[in-house]
């Protein structure tokens, strides 16, 4: 123990980044060609968030419940579980943000028809474009993380609709962001771990 001033964090990740990326392109292996379709549902999220119906947010927001809750299950439970000791307390996290998103659709979605800010466009632009991220970062296509699929992207679009959703009360849509934003912060932290 008289080195222990040499160890930094990445010493204490479970897992080698080639382990985690080998982990992803085995995930996507097996789930294709859904990823195919997932990749879509960020452009249905803009239309949701862009209509003046309140049936459309609901739409919206259990299609997010959906994305939540099989990243819960299929990802962070059944594949990352196998390198991360944390990830059936990240699934966990992933079935109360979409227990919050069904409970939110639920309720009376009364808000002002007004075109969502810039910011939440952005975001859900960015859920949108993600998978791009896997070439650009010298990754192949099977390493290319998704919406509905992967934590980034569905935490990014999730905080696009939130954001956009004019018809979302105050206090519900804080509640709707800190999960995400918590995922966003997880997942830089890997990011920079792994690198």
């Amino acid at each position: 123990m008289t080195e222990w001033w040499t160890y930094g964090l990445s010493d204490f990740l479970m897992f080698s980044p080639q382990a985690y990326w080998r982990l992803v392109a085995r995930y996507n292996a097996a789930w294709w060609p859904a990823q195919a379709l997932a990749t879509v549902a960020p452009l249905a999220l803009l239309a949701a968030m862009r209509s003046r119906h309140a049936w459309a947010a609901r739409a919206g927001l259990l299609l997010l419940a959906t994305g939540w809750g099989w990243l819960g299950w299929a990802f962070h439970w059944q594949r990352y579980a196998e390198i991360f000791l944390a990830a059936p307390w990240t699934a966990a996290a992933c079935a109360l943000q979409a227990l919050l998103l069904v409970m939110v659709a639920a309720l009376p979605l009364r808000g002002v028809n007004r075109q969502p800010a810039a910011a939440a466009w952005l975001l859900a632009a960015l859920a949108l474009l993600y998978p791009l991220l896997a070439p650009l970062t010298g990754h192949p296509w099977a390493e290319a993380e998704v919406f509905g699929f992967m934590p980034e992207p569905t935490a990014l679009a999730t905080l696009g609709a939130v954001l956009g959703c004019t018809r979302i009360a105050g206090p519900a849509r804080v509640l709707l962001a800190i999960l995400p934003v918590l995922s966003l912060a997880l997942g830089a932290a890997t990011r920079v771990l792994i690198a």
